[in-house]
Order: C-alpha cells, then structure tokens, then sequence
C-alpha cells in the first residue's frame, strides 16, 4: 500500500499472546480503514537487534499517535470491596506512561469485560469493543470522531513544525544577510577614503 495513503502512524500498543490476535487484529484493520498506519509494535510489527524498553523508546516518539489495544492479562482482586477484573499486561500501562511522556495523542481500544485502570481514563477516551459488527457500527460515529480528532491534532503539529522550521530558515537567512551588510559598513568605515587626484595643470 502507498506511503501516501496513509495520513498519520501510529504506534500499536497490544499483547502478542495467540489468544488475543483475533481482538488486535479486529483494531489493526479499523485503524486502517481510516487510513492510519499500524506500526512499531515489538515482536509484530518491528523487530531490532535491541532490548525491548529501547525498542519502544525508539518507536514512539517518532509515531503520530499511539494506540493502546486492551485485552486482558491478570486476574485481579480489589481488597477492600472483593471484585474481581481482568487487568492490562504491565507493559502496556509503559507504553502509555512513555506516549503520554512523548506528548503524542493516545487512543485506547479496550476489549469488552477488560479492566482499563486509573492511569488511561485521564489521559484520554476510550472504545469498548466486542469484535461484533453490530457493536462496531453502533460506535463507528464515536471511533471516527475519536480517530478524526486525533489526525487533526497530528496534522496541526505538523503544520507548526513546518512553519517553525520555515521561521527558522528565514531569520537565519536575514542574519546572514544582516550580518553581510553589518560587515560591509564596518570594513568600509575602516577601508581609507580614496585620495582624490588633483587636476592636471594646464599649460601655458
């Protein structure tokens, strides 16, 4: 698929266990259809000769956006009410912790009956999903809004970049000139004034 196709990339966030490729696979092709790209996760979607916590350090602050695929990992137990959930594998809430540090838009897909945690809801807005058709036209309105925003937030960035960059060249464009016209006046003022000649005496 072109390059161009794509409007923003963004870092993906999931489990590689087999049980939940089936839910991440569901969000890859959502976040496709809406032309981002999907890339970066370690051990599916990038593999370097390096450690895993420098993998994603290198990862994601060169993604647009990153979004977290939720499923469930540990069975938990609150101690003071006794309810049980399944929460998020610990890498996930790193990768979340590094994207909010990287000030990139985090988008979470939270799959049906999965316990989110504290840190996520207020960082961002979440979709429960439970890889249903129905249930993903129902929240296609909220997905598109969600993911929209998102790209115009990337787009806006981007657009500031480029014209920091264009106000960088330029100020260093005139300073180069200034500093031209700043030396021409100064070794001009030090350059002797020319002799003037006096005129030929004519003949008698």
């Amino acid at each position: 698929m072109e390059e161009k196709y794509f409007v923003a990339r963004a870092f993906v966030s999931c489990s590689l266990r087999e049980e939940d490729k089936p839910f991440v696979k569901y969000v890859l092709n959502i976040l496709k259809k809406f032309r981002i790209e999907p890339f970066g996760t370690v051990g599916m979607l990038s593999a370097a000769p390096m450690n895993i916590a420098e993998h994603m350090k290198t990862n994601i602050p060169i993604a647009d956006i990153v979004v977290i695929v939720a499923t469930p990992r540990y069975l938990q137990q609150d101690l003071k009410t006794g309810q049980l959930s399944y929460g998020l594998p610990e890498m996930v809430h790193v990768e979340a912790g590094m994207a909010f540090m990287s000030d990139k838009p985090v988008i979470v897909f939270l799959q049906q009956g999965t316990h989110i945690g504290s840190f996520l809801p207020n960082i961002t807005e979440y979709i429960e999903l439970n890889g249903q058709p129905y249930d993903l036209q129902v929240k296609s309105e909220l997905i598109n809004s969600l993911l929209g925003n998102a790209c115009s937030i990337v787009t806006k960035k981007k657009n500031d970049q480029q014209s920091k960059e264009m106000g960088n060249f330029i100020n260093v464009g005139l300073a180069i000139v200034g500093g031209l016209t700043l030396a021409e006046s100064i070794f001009s003022e030090d350059r002797p004034a020319p002799k003037r000649k006096s005129p030929p005496r004519k003949r008698r």
